[in-house]
């Protein structure tokens, strides 16, 4: 992809409309007219995103990438938090 500012929402295609994902409705609250103008973000294959203006201010900002770069978090299985006792293991009666 491109070198510009890594540091922009990505949004996940899976849960957007059509129109969402082609520009023509707000990634938020689906508004369609007047069209969104503010540019918050992408899809993972580069397409940019518009929201609402009340709806950009509403979103959290972007992170910064990992230290490794974004292919090493990827690549990195997260853990397993059952191990680690953050979820409790459930037992069949």
């Amino acid at each position: 992809m491109g070198t510009g500012d890594e540091r922009e929402l990505i949004f996940d295609p899976a849960f957007l409309t059509e129109r969402q994902r082609a520009g023509r409705s707000c990634v938020v609250c689906h508004k369609s007219w007047p069209r969104p103008r503010e540019d918050v973000g992408r899809l993972p294959d580069g397409a940019r995103l518009y929201a609402c203006r009340s709806c950009a201010a509403a979103l959290p900002p972007a992170a910064p990438p990992p230290a490794g770069g974004w292919r090493e978090a990827a690549d990195t299985p997260p853990p397993d938090r059952r191990l680690a006792g953050e979820i409790p293991q459930q037992r069949c009666p």
